[in-house]
């Protein structure tokens, strides 16, 4: 169902003039193409002022047709520029299918705003002293959207399609499968309880199946309804436990959803009746619906803030939405130069950031601060996390100590991208690190412009060890799941940490502190580990923006959580 194709190459042109081109050209930018309360994070703030960024001329295409031609008042077209697998079940998730599973599904477990774990499904979990086990207690009254009782069945059926042992081979999120590698048991302990053990403790389990986390990990299946269909069968008729029903779905274009009257939670319920979702990748068109009334919510850039308003919108901003990954897969390798330590912090110090952020984002659109996913907000945060300094002439000693003086006998070193929703720029961005590293180290660097599947794909297929991966990556409270799958699963296809027995012990260490008293601390301690031996980093995190049009009269996205969120506080005038 998936419909894929790899880009050609990026140019390789001069920084300076790479910033100038996008500064200076007309029209919109091309941006296409994872039961304690975790610390309070820093609230939404009004949309920052206008900043000076950079557009690169886009002639928009004709919007999709959509039944957006009558004004019903009780609709809200929503755009997107990605959906990822466009598939229902966890194990066919990946970050984008947040975008739509948090709207049909049910989760174990709710968040809110303040990034608190709430009840949802679930309305109690404890874990056994000794961490290993989640005791899970159903809440009663729930109903799938054709009418069944959700049931201990369901819930069992879920759990081990979700984290059984076929999911370590059968699932596509790394996570998910480092999660099910490590799942011990699952067992009802009544008619409304369950218990997961795990072989190691899992301190962020509830953190992972919550929508506060990537993906959808957290989503309920109805057995029976599945079972007659199959999993291809339930991926082309899904239905869930959420707060709207699939109406219509066609692939690359349209996911139409209505209003489930009997969802569980009223409070969450949508003051509207049609959530119509499109897949528009081209910000040109998105932006071109929004001011045509043909859309009420895209996904935006700060280069588009004036059209957005000129239009009589607004923006709205998810703060802490996404963060800039650069991945060195495959480093544990000797015969690759980044196998050198030097060569790994050379390549971030030759980095000049602040260009980066000013040059492609403005200040208020993104921040060079944390380290991957642990950004200012998140579980084990401290400022000692944040991005090496831009110091070329320490760079380029390090490389000399590499063995590499002047990048004589490094070799061509690829560079892989794509076009990401989150992250608007991200193939200029990657551009211009290749720029910065030729300018600043002397190696050879190629850029290539993928698809996302396509790279992940290959990323895990080991293709691309001793490459680089530059992507996009979804922010999140607990990264515990993600540090677990990274660092603490070295027969996962997206590991990163070395295959190296300490680092593996880092991870596990870190994840069997159950305590939320200490977390922060051992997180703090664990990531400065991982941070010194960089077999990742990144130039910093981005503020989502989205273009409201006139008709949302409200709307509070959550920070820190990625995509759209909080739907229900949308409200129409």
């Amino acid at each position: 169902m998936l419909r894929r194709k790899m880009g050609g190459k990026l140019l390789l042109i001069p920084i300076a003039a790479l910033l100038m081109v996008i500064a200076v050209a007309c029209g919109s930018p091309a941006e296409e193409g994872q039961s304690a309360a975790p610390q309070q994070a820093a609230q939404p703030t009004a949309a920052p002022a206008a900043t000076a960024v950079p557009a690169a001329a886009a002639e928009p295409t004709e919007a999709p047709a959509a039944a957006m031609t009558e004004e019903t008042g009780g609709k809200i077209t929503l755009m997107n520029a990605v959906w990822a697998t466009e598939l229902f079940t966890p194990r066919d998730g990946v970050g984008e299918t947040a975008t739509y599973g948090r709207q049909m599904h049910a989760f174990w477990i709710n968040g809110n705003k303040s990034l608190e774990m709430v009840p949802g499904v679930l309305t109690d979990w404890s874990v056994s002293e000794d961490g290993l086990s989640w005791d899970l207690t159903l809440r009663d009254g729930i109903t799938f959207h054709n009418g069944d009782p959700l049931t201990i069945d369901d819930a069992m059926f879920t759990m081990e399609f979700t984290f059984g042992p076929e999911a370590v081979t059968e699932s596509i999120s790394p996570s998910i499968q480092a999660e099910a590698a490590e799942t011990a048991s699952i067992e009802a302990t009544g008619p409304n309880t369950l218990r997961v053990t795990h072989t190691t403790p899992k301190a962020f389990f509830p953190f992972f199946i919550s929508d506060l986390s990537f993906g959808i990990a957290g989503v309920l299946l109805p057995k029976d309804y599945f079972e007659s269909l199959g999993q291809d069968g339930y991926n082309d008729a899904p239905i869930g436990a959420g707060p709207f029903r699939l109406e219509n779905h066609i692939i690359s274009e349209q996911i139409l959803l209505e209003r489930y009257d009997d969802y569980f939670d009223p409070e969450r319920g949508p003051s509207f009746q049609t959530l119509d979702m499109r897949l528009v990748p081209e910000v040109a068109t998105r932006v071109a619906a929004l001011r045509a009334g043909d859309a009420d919510v895209v996904e935006a850039n700060l280069a588009v803030k004036d059209q957005v308003e000129d239009g009589g919108g607004r923006m709205i901003w998810a703060q802490e939405s996404s963060y800039m990954w650069i991945l060195l897969p495959g480093c544990w390798e000797e015969q690759f130069p980044c196998n050198k330590k030097e060569v790994r912090h050379a390549l971030d110090y030759a980095i000049d950031k602040d260009a980066i952020i000013n040059g492609l984002y403005g200040p208020e659109a993104a921040v060079s601060r944390g380290w991957n996913w642990a950004t200012p907000n998140a579980l084990g945060y401290s400022e000692d996390l944040d991005p090496f300094p831009f110091d070329p002439d320490l760079a380029k000693q390090l490389m000399a100590d590499a063995g590499y003086p002047d990048g004589e006998g490094f070799g061509t070193l690829e560079v892989h991208t794509w076009k990401a929703g989150d992250v608007p720029f991200l193939p200029e961005q990657a551009q211009l690190i290749a720029d910065m590293w030729e300018q600043n180290l002397g190696i050879d660097v190629e850029v290539i412009v993928g698809e996302a599947a396509t790279v992940r794909e290959r990323w895990f297929d080991r293709q691309l060890d001793g490459k680089v991966i530059i992507r996009a990556n979804e922010t999140r409270w607990d990264g515990g799941s993600i540090t677990n799958a990274i660092y603490g699963n070295p027969d996962g296809g997206a590991h990163l940490g070395g295959r190296r027995d300490d680092l593996i012990k880092v991870a596990k260490d870190v994840l069997s502190v159950v305590d939320p008293a200490l977390r922060q601390e051992a997180f703090n301690e664990a990531y400065k580990i991982l941070r010194e031996e960089h077999y990742e980093f990144g130039t910093g995190y981005v503020n989502l923006p989205w273009g409201v049009g006139p008709r949302i009269a409200e709307w509070e996205p959550w920070p820190v959580v990625a995509y759209q969120t909080a739907i229900w506080t949308m409200k129409l005038n």
